[in-house]
């Protein structure tokens, strides 16, 4: 770390330096006054000679470009950039407006508590900016969102500073860069490997949101299965905890895939699970409802009311009106034996799909699956069958034909648990059972690969 600059001097005959901001690892950055314009700003010194690594230059005017080419209310205005050479030394500067007020770390340093309500408003200003970067062409991608470069001025106001980690996705991936920064705590867990993506920069909020309602870092929060365990340290409601686990997942397939999904779950969580569902078949009176990891699903009895429950209803009333009135009404003239081979067959069919009508009308289907155990209910009017077992044993969600109706195969949906199977929604249109099918078999494929 270089020297700072003397209080009272001017920079490039212009801009007074009154205070010190902040000093990272090789760049100090002041509050200086506009001699020109008259404004204050923040202005950002990296030294030559204080230079232990090429990178930093690199990543300090990647910052410079990429501040120039921002306009968003909650990004300070970028003002200049430039470099002073003196006989000992290059320095090189950038300039911004002035975001006043204390950072988010300050006002946790000060013992500040941020209620739910609270830490909901700062996520929602940060996923706007995040949704304006992210939507760049090509996507910026900050990587080192945490509580020291969020500002909140006096009217509440939220600002994202410090862009010196910032990252396009075009270089990245195109260029084949790839340098590891951030800070320990706020790093998504691809950030060790060099990586970065738009949705990497929510973990660093969902992070930095856990430490504004711990006052801890979250490095320090127990980790189950390499998640943050934060839900014993906090007091918020279950639908927010679902909201931040989110944020924090370790895998970045598993985490909220851009910021305006983030923002639609937090602000519209109705209009989001609509959105998770769109598939849904118009007029469909199945309830599903998931989150991450849960999962709830009723199919309540389907009645008299579907064409395919009362066309089944007429085959079985068809059925067993011919089969028993002829049967009885012919077997006095056959001998008893005669009659059993016959008739019985008839009889059984026809019994079979009185049953199976009977199930098809009366049947009520209740299926919950979480991150280690299902229960999958059935009920018949009084009588009900509960099996329950571990997620682990759950495999795939697939349609099976189970008969074939005019040369027309019928399927049921399958819940498959090792060598046996659940059938259930027989009854159900064909676009219900294959909706049903896919949200099914994503949630628990989904669930086993975490």
């Amino acid at each position: 770390m270089h020297d700072a600059q003397l209080i009272g001097s001017v920079v490039h005959n212009r801009y007074r330096i009154l205070a010190i901001l902040g000093q990272g690892g090789s760049s100090i950055t002041y509050e200086a006054e506009d001699q020109i314009q008259g404004h204050l700003v923040a202005i950002k010194e990296l030294s030559l000679r204080g230079l232990s690594d090429w990178k930093k230059l690199e990543l300090f005017e990647r910052e410079a470009q990429v501040l120039a080419s921002l306009d968003h209310p909650g990004i300070p205005k970028y003002v200049d950039y430039f470099q002073v050479d003196t006989h000992q030394n290059r320095y090189f500067y950038i300039v911004q407006a002035l975001a006043k007020g204390p950072s988010l770390a300050d006002l946790v340093a000060t013992g500040q508590r941020f209620s739910e309500a609270e830490t909901q408003q700062i996520a929602i200003e940060i996923l706007q900016i995040l949704e304006y970067l992210h939507a760049l062409n090509p996507p910026i991608i900050h990587r080192d969102i945490k509580p020291q470069n969020i500002i909140r001025d006096d009217d509440g106001r939220i600002f994202l500073v410090d862009f010196g980690a910032v990252q396009t996705v075009y270089h990245n991936t195109i260029a084949f860069g790839s340098t590891v920064v951030g800070t320990f705590g706020y790093m998504a867990p691809e950030q060790f490997r060099g990586k970065a993506y738009t949705n990497t920069d929510l973990y660093g909020l969902g992070a930095t949101l856990l430490n504004l309602l711990t006052h801890q870092n979250p490095a320090d929060l127990p980790q189950k299965r390499l998640r943050l365990d934060f839900r014993p340290a906090v007091t918020v409601s279950e639908e927010f905890s679902l909201w931040l686990e989110g944020l924090v997942e370790p895998g970045v397939e598993d985490r909220f895939e851009s910021a305006s999904t983030a923002l639609l779950a937090l602000t519209q969580p109705q209009l989001f699970q609509t959105h998770a569902l769109a598939q849904r078949p118009a007029g469909s009176p199945i309830q599903l409802n998931y989150s991450r990891h849960h999962l709830s699903l009723k199919i309540p009895p389907t009645g008299f009311e579907k064409a395919a429950t009362r066309g089944h209803v007429t085959l079985a009333l068809v059925w067993n009106s011919i089969a028993w009135f002829v049967g009885l009404a012919v077997l006095p003239f056959f001998p008893l034996a005669t009659a059993v081979i016959f008739f019985v067959p008839f009889w059984a069919v026809g019994l079979g799909i009185a049953w199976r009508t009977i199930w098809t009308i009366f049947e009520q289907i209740s299926l919950e699956i979480d991150q280690d155990c299902f229960v999958f209910k059935r009920q018949l009017l009084f009588w009900q069958e509960i099996h329950q077992g571990s997620m682990d044993d759950l495999e795939r969600v697939v349609l099976e034909t189970i008969f074939l109706s005019n040369d027309r195969p019928i399927k049921t949906v399958a819940l498959r648990e090792g060598i046996h199977s659940h059938h259930f929604g027989t009854s159900l249109s064909l676009s219900e059972k294959e909706w049903l099918q896919e949200i099914l078999d994503r949630f628990i494929q989904h669930q086993k690969h975490r």
